[in-house]
Order: structure tokens, then C-alpha cells, then sequence
């Protein structure tokens, strides 16, 4: 028994998972795939893929994974961008009960030696090289680790490719059941390392279908998607919608607004997703383009502080569009979708959407609080994980009753929609990623001339927020931006999670009993930003 199939039974043990009636994606891409082959399911700027052509190359796939010695309910990761490839990866996990695992192209060995071995990842997908990083070389380096390593898109034929696996011939497909889990999303916590989701085929499609419905999204709609499919996010809008709702995913490998203005308007993109950089640079793009983008009617903008102006902003150059604040989490994905019409919209610009989940506001002591009050936020919802791997991460996140702890501050407006107003986690979401401080942190604290630090989060408008460190050196060593930077390019962190300013300072700010006074160290740096080194 594998890791997750000893952590399903668990859960199933506990009474955590309420078993759903349904069918799984792999049964529902089968029968679409048979009653309308040409239908296209996604478009990238390498390929166009039908129904009919995703399903025979995730057949074949299948079958080539089965022949190198994989099994339903194995593990299967991906390192990928927004390729047609993963697409098909992922149609193979849900034709052979394989669990899929979406991985960040940012994560580098510290990410990767834990991430790996905690779901038991067999095979993992990756490119040969994207931008600088030789990807074969990263997974070559991770010590003690023997999972298969796949390229995508490699410069030359190799037995050990998505090209050469695609090649075998299709086998019969191994439906799993519509309550095994479906895919493992990794998410950044305060507890530093990123903490395992688990997410069933039954959560899945619930999130789905109650979106949109909300949304009111047609078999004509054609969602534009730069979030990276390794993400939550993209992965949903990639790889579930085009099946069970009918819309085509237009891939993008990478976030370019201007272009991402021409490719709207020539597809004629009706709903695109993005945290605030993306709604910021594409009223940007448009202006210079001279388009109101007037096939776009669904802007979801989430992920980080989105000021309402910006929300008036969206609404007042893409006409035709309801841009809106929605919110969500890994765990209970879009637990608040947006808001449903353009008046509704400006008139609750500063909010963060309609209630869709079942929502508590609650007291510090778990009492609900009433309308308008703030408190902490407990969400409900068919489309929540239905756990953790990691059964310590679940300490404090679910009440008896089965809402988990969001992890955030909020009040109800009007009964309908949700205002975030704070957060009672540490954690940073910087252009919609949660990064943990306490992971980088940690990463400090292995130089020699760090005695204490502290990393913080601040308003950004670029990427919602910028990450701050406060370092105390040790006596006699000297410490600045350019070791920080060497540092933890050495440690292996990921790129997106490196400072971008840098306190150098003698001391931090703490409470009687000790600990650092994070909201002290924001306020510094909000009031010297203009004079810190970056």
C-alpha cells in the first residue's frame, strides 16, 4: 500500500470523505471523447488537440507508463509550463487511476526533496530546459531520490520521454473510483515546508460544476489561462473544465500582456483568472492595443490584495466583462467565485465575492458573529480537500464539524457577499502564490552571518505583495543583498521566494514574551521602502 492509498483509507476510516455519487473524468472524457471526437479541448501555440486525440494519446501514454512498471494509484508528477503535454499527463492519471501532482517550474532541490518523496512520486514529467534551468541536471542532483524522470519536448529521441511513451500502443483504460483522490496540490503554510492537498475526483468536479453554474459558463466560452498550470488554478481550468463544462482552454506558456491582449482578441477569450499584476497589466496592454477586449466577459481576480479601484478600473475599460474579486484557497478552491452581474459588481467593488461555500464568521471563542462583524472565516463545501497527507498539518484547520479554519479575517456584507480583511496566518501571496516566511526563514538561517531574521510581507501593486527580510548578522560578520541573494541561490530556494528588499538591523522588535513583532517590522518597511536596496 502506497503512501496516499494508506492515507485514503485513513480518512475513509475517520469518516472525513462523505462518499459522492458521480462520474470520474477519466468515464465522463471516454464518453465525450465517442460522441463528438473533433470537439477541441485545448489550444497552445504548438498544438491544437481535439477530444478524440486527447483521449488516444492518454491511452497510449497509459499504456507506456504501465509497461515501465507503474500502477493505478501510483503517483505521477509534472514540472511543466502551460504545455498541451500535461493535458495529456493528466488525462492519463484519470484513464488509469494514476494520482497526478502538479509541481511549480519554480520549485528547485528544496522544494523538490520534499515534495517528492512525501507523495511518493513514481514518474515525473519535466522539460529538458526552460529559461536557464537544465531540469534533467536539477532531479539528477536530489540525492536518495529514484523517481523516473520523463522529458517533454526534448531535442533528441530518448526512451525515457513523453514522445517516446506516446509512441506505444493505447491500452485499455482503469477507471478509479470517483471518491479516490484525483491530484495532490502542494501549498505553502506557516508551518514552512508546503503541506500536501488532497483533492478526489468527486472535489474536483464539485468545484467545477458549481462554478459554473455561477458563472454561467456554455460550451461556447474559451477560458484564456497564463496561471500556471502547476498551480491549483491553472490545473483546474486546463485540465477539468474543457471535460465537464464544455469550454476550450487556451494555453500560454508564459505571462506577456501585450500578448496576451492580441491572443484574447484572436480567439475571442471570453474568461481569464488572475491575481493583481494580471488585471493590472492587461488594462495596461489593452490601452496600447486600443482594444476593449469585447469578447472577455468574466475577469476573476484573486489571490492577493486587489484594491477596488482596480476592480472599478477592469469594469470600466473591458465592457462587455463582470471583473470581480473572488476567494479561494488550495483547500477550499473558490469558495467565494466572484460576483454575477456588472452592477453588482462596482456597487460591492470591495469585496471579495458572493458566499457560494457554507461560511462561519467567528469569534475567538467559535461563536458566530453577526452581519457585518469581523472574524475568522471557517468554510464548507462538497469541493474542499478532503485532507491533508500529512495528518499533523490538520491540527487546528478542521472544527468538529467539518469547516476548515481559512485561515483569514473577514466579515459578511449584506448578508451574500464576503470582505477579507486580514489574515490570521503567516503568509505572503506574492503574484497569487502563497509563500511561507517561515520557509525562507529558515533558508536564512543556514548562513553563517545570519544570527536572527524575520520575513514579512508588504503592499506591492506589481505582485500584490513584496517580500521583506530583517536580518540581525552575527558579531564580526558583514551581511547584504548580493550574499542573501548567493545564499539562497545555493540553498536551492525558488527563485519567487527570494527578498526583494533587505533590512540589515541590530535587533528585531519582540513581544515581553519574545516572539518577533511582525506587524512592527511591516510598518518599517512600508515607511523606508523607497530607501532599502533591492
Amino acid at each position: 500500500m502506497n503512501v496516499l492509498d494508506k492515507r485514503l483509507a485513513e480518512l475513509k476510516a475517520a469518516g472525513r470523505i462523505l462518499p459522492a455519487d458521480g462520474e470520474s473524468l477519466g468515464a465522463i472524457a471516454l464518453a465525450k471523447a465517442e460522441a463528438d471526437p473533433e470537439r477541441i479541448v485545448v489550444i497552445d501555440s504548438e498544438r491544437t488537440l481535439s477530444r478524440g486525440e486527447i483521449v488516444d494519446l492518454a491511452l497510449r501514454l497509459g499504456g507506456g507508463l504501465l509497461a515501465r512498471g507503474l500502477r493505478p494509484g501510483d503517483a505521477i508528477g509534472f514540472q511543466l509550463p502551460n504545455w498541451w503535454e500535461a493535458c495529456v499527463i493528466n488525462m492519463a492519471a484519470a484513464l488509469f487511476g494514476f494520482r497526478i501532482v502538479p509541481l511549480m517550474t519554480i520549485y528547485r532541490a528544496a522544494e523538490l526533496r520534499h515534495m517528492l518523496p512525501t507523495c511518493g512520486i513514481r514518474a515525473v514529467f519535466i522539460p529538458e530546459m526552460l529559461g536557464r534551468t537544465d531540469f534533467p541536471a536539477l532531479h539528477a542532483g536530489l540525492d536518495g531520490l529514484d523517481h523516473m524522470v520523463l522529458t517533454v519536448r526534448a531535442g533528441e529521441a530518448s526512451p525515457d520521454s513523453f514522445e517516446a511513451l506516446i509512441a506505444t500502443p493505447p491500452a485499455e483504460p482503469s477507471l478509479p473510483d470517483f471518491n479516490d483522490i484525483k491530484t495532490v496540490f502542494f501549498t505553502s503554510g506557516s508551518t514552512g515546508m508546503p503541506k500536501a492537498v488532497l483533492h478526489s475526483h468527486a472535489s474536483m468536479d464539485s468545484f467545477v460544476r458549481s462554478t459554473s453554474a455561477f458563472w454561467g459558463i456554455t460550451g461556447q466560452d474559451r477560458f484564456y489561462i497564463p496561471s500556471p498550470i502547476g498551480h491549483i488554478g491553472g490545473s483546474i481550468y486546463a485540465f477539468e473544465f474543457p471535460w465537464i463544462s464544455d469550454i476550450t482552454a487556451i494555453l500560454t506558456t508564459r505571462w506577456d500582456p501585450d500578448l496576451a491582449v492580441a491572443e484574447i482578441d484572436a480567439h475571442r477569450a471570453t474568461f481569464m483568472a488572475g491575481a493583481t499584476p494580471f488585471l493590472v497589466n492587461l488594462i495596461a496592454a489593452s490601452e496600447r492595443a486600443d482594444t476593449r477586449l469585447p469578447s472577455l466577459r468574466r475577469f476573476i481576480c484573486g489571490g492577493a490584495s486587489v484594491p477596488p479601484q482596480l476592480i472599478r478600473r477592469g469594469l470600466e475599460r473591458f465592457a462587455n466583462a463582470v471583473v470581480s474579486r473572488a476567494y479561494g484557497s488550495s483547500e477550499v478552491p473558490v469558495a467565494c467565485p466572484g460576483i454575477r452581474t456588472r452592477a453588482e459588481a462596482e456597487a460591492f467593488a470591495e469585496t471579495d465575492g458572493e458566499i457560494e461555500a457554507e461560511m462561519l464568521i467567528l469569534d475567538p471563542e467559535g461563536r458566530v458573529v453577526a452581519d457585518g462583524e469581523i472574524g475568522e472565516i471557517a468554510a464548507r463545501a462538497p469541493r474542499m480537500l478532503i485532507g491533508y497527507l500529512d495528518p499533523a498539518h490538520e491540527e487546528g484547520n478542521f472544527r468538529p464539524d467539518g469547516y476548515f479554519m481559512m485561515g483569514d479575517l473577514g466579515r459578511r456584507i449584506e448578508g451574500r457577499f464576503l470582505e477579507i480583511t486580514g489574515r490570521t496566518k503567516d503568509i505572503i501571496i506574492r503574484k497569487g502564490e502563497n509563500l511561507s516566511p517561515l520557509e525562507i526563514e529558515n533558508a536564512l538561517m543556514q548562513h553563517p552571518a545570519v544570527r536572527q531574521c524575520a520575513i514579512v510581507g508588504i503592499p506591492d501593486e506589481e505582485r500584490g505583495e513584496m517580500v521583506v527580510a530583517f536580518v540581525v548578522p552575527q558579531a564580526g560578520y558583514h551581511f547584504d543583498f548580493a550574499i542573501m541573494d548567493a545564499h539562497l541561490t545555493e540553498f536551492g530556494l525558488a527563485r519567487q521566494k527570494f527578498p526583494e528588499r533587505l533590512h540589515v538591523v541590530e535587533e528585531l522588535p519582540t513581544t515581553a514574551i519574545g516572539k518577533v513583532r511582525k506587524s512592527d517590522l511591516r510598518e518599517i518597511a512600508i515607511g523606508e521602502a523607497d530607501t532599502v536596496e533591492s
